[in-house]
């Protein structure tokens, strides 16, 4: 068992690993793209711009052919929500660190040191736990098998549905 396995589902994690794949490949093909997506059980959602159903429908099976094809680093986004969450964790353990000096100075010093030292190691350490914990690039067996626009709450959102065979 991965350590991913514990938090995430394996669908979950290839589901978020295609997903970085195709947004990837979707802003290659539309270069004024501005989306976000979320990685769901079933597929992925995707929110903004809107998008050619066709043209995603396109990036979507590159993305999953390049990735079949052992592509693996196209599971991995520089602008994924783990990098975030990984630099808002640093940052909130390194302040939490400095304010343990019991010296003023001290307490300051170390907090700014520790939180910029958080910043700077929250892409490549969030990278790290992409490729390890939230994202599965093994997509074996798993094909589209439908892209359609959708409301949720009042918002347009495009549904990406996949299936594991």
């Amino acid at each position: 068992m991965k350590p991913g396995d514990f938090l995430f589902s394996r669908r979950m994690r290839q589901n978020h690993a295609l997903e970085h794949a195709t947004v990837t490949i979707l802003s290659r093909m539309v270069p004024d793209l501005r989306v976000s997506a979320r990685a769901t059980t079933d597929g992925f959602l995707m929110f903004g711009s809107d998008v050619d159903l066709g043209v995603l429908r396109r990036a979507a099976e590159e993305a999953l052919q390049r990735l079949q094809a052992g592509e693996a680093e196209l599971a991995i986004h520089p602008n994924c929500g783990t990098n975030l969450a990984v630099g808002i964790s640093l940052v909130t353990i390194g302040t939490m660190l400095g304010f343990a000096s019991s010296r003023t100075r001290t307490r300051v010093t170390s907090t700014v040191l520790s939180s910029v030292a958080g910043l700077l190691a929250a892409r490549p350490l969030g990278e790290l736990v992409q490729k390890y914990v939230t994202t599965l690039p093994d997509l074996r067996g798993v094909r589209v098998t439908e892209i359609r626009r959708r409301k949720i709450f009042g918002f347009q959102v495009i549904e990406v549905r996949t299936a594991q065979e």
